[in-house]
């Protein structure tokens, strides 16, 4: 994940809820041309924050087994404040239904008492497209617990 947009997750229940953190830094890369004089952190990467929360909350309430976790699609998203650096965003997604491997989630991400990102993401759990004798997916399963476990270990069981 080139773009790590969590710094902590502070509540947990796997696969029912997650609130996670994440605080902009006047020294990321990409605030430099967004906007020079005006820095904010883009609609897409808080949208982005939004997956990766929603990501992990699925993940953990299946112990991991999905190798990989996509966002399939996303809905009704209102972008209604900016984010500066300095400023705090707290994330919350929420599992709404599960139907197959589609996971529909309402997420919110505010800083303070506003509200900067809201909507629904669905998101698609699925294998890593190889022959199942090679093992990618116990690979990856491996890999992504042991990440979860570096980024937030303090949340697995």
């Amino acid at each position: 994940m080139r773009f790590r947009q969590l710094d902590e997750i502070t509540e947990l229940e796997p696969g029912k809820r997650i609130v996670a953190r994440r605080t902009l830094r006047a020294e990321e890369d990409y605030l430099r041309d967004h906007f020079p004089h005006f820095p904010v952190m883009p609609g897409v990467m808080m949208l982005e924050a939004c997956f990766q929360a929603a990501m992990w909350m699925v993940r953990t309430g299946e112990d991991f087994a999905s190798p990989l976790v996509t966002l399939h699609e996303a809905r009704g998203i209102k972008f209604a404040d900016f984010l500066s650096p300095g400023e705090t965003l707290v994330i919350r997604a929420e599992m709404l239904k599960e139907e197959g491997p589609l996971v529909q989630v309402k997420v919110e991400a505010s800083k303070g008492e506003r509200t900067t990102v809201s909507g629904r993401l669905v998101l698609q759990k699925q294998g890593i497209p190889l022959p199942p004798r090679i093992g990618a997916d116990e690979e990856m399963c491996r890999r992504t617990r042991e990440q979860f476990r570096a980024l937030f270990g303090r949340h697995v069981g």
